[in-house]
C-alpha cells in the first residue's frame, strides 16, 4: 500500500503573510525532495493565485483565511487552496487576449495565464462559504535521484545600457 505524504498552511489573507507562504513552498522541496523545476511551478501558481485572493476576495476590508493542502502522491503532487472570500472560480475566467506588442501590454492580467500554464489541473468548487481551488503537478522529478540530478543553472551576465537622461 502506498503512503501519501501531506502538509498543510494556514494564513491570514495578508500580503505580510506572503514570505511564510514563500517558506512553507522551499520546506516542500526539503521535506518531499521535490525537483526545483517542480518547485518552481508550485511556488509561481500559489503566489499568483494567493496574491488574487488577498487582493480580490476580501473587498469589503475583511480578514479572511486561506488554508493550503500539499498531497504527494506516487506520479503526482495535489494543492488544494480554500479561501473564504467572494466566490471565484478561475477555471471559467477567460483572460484577455495577450497584446501583440508591449507598448498595447497593460500591468498585471496574466496571473491564471500562467497558473493554468505551470499547473497539469486545476478544478474548482464552492462550498457553502468557501473557495477550493485544486491544483494537480505531475512530474516524475518528485524523488531525491531527480531532484539531485537536475543542474543549477549557469548565471546569466547583463550588460547595462545607459540612456541619456
Amino acid at each position: 500500500m502506498a503512503t501519501e505524504s501531506t502538509s498543510q498552511l494556514l494564513m491570514q489573507a495578508s500580503t505580510g503573510q506572503l514570505p511564510d507562504l514563500e517558506h512553507w513552498v522551499a520546506q516542500l522541496r526539503t521535506q518531499f525532495l521535490l525537483s526545483p523545476s517542480l518547485v518552481h511551478r508550485i511556488d509561481l501558481c500559489l503566489t499568483e493565485l494567493v496574491t488574487n485572493v488577498i487582493q480580490y476576495g476580501y473587498p469589503d476590508g475583511k480578514l479572511g483565511t486561506v488554508r493550503i493542502r500539499f498531497l504527494r502522491q506516487p506520479r503526482q503532487i495535489v494543492i488544494r487552496i480554500e479561501d473564504d472570500g467572494t466566490a471565484f472560480d478561475p477555471t471559467s475566467y477567460v483572460p484577455a487576449e495577450l497584446p501583440s506588442s508591449l507598448d498595447g501590454a497593460a500591468t498585471g492580467g496574466r496571473g491564471i495565464r500562467l497558473v493554468r500554464h505551470f499547473a497539469d489541473e486545476l478544478h474548482h468548487g464552492r462550498s457553502a462559504a468557501a473557495n477550493q481551488l485544486t491544483l494537480v503537478f505531475r512530474d516524475a522529478g518528485t524523488d531525491a535521484r531527480s531532484a539531485a540530478a537536475e543542474p543549477a543553472p549557469e548565471p546569466v551576465a547583463v550588460k547595462p545600457t545607459r540612456q541619456p537622461l
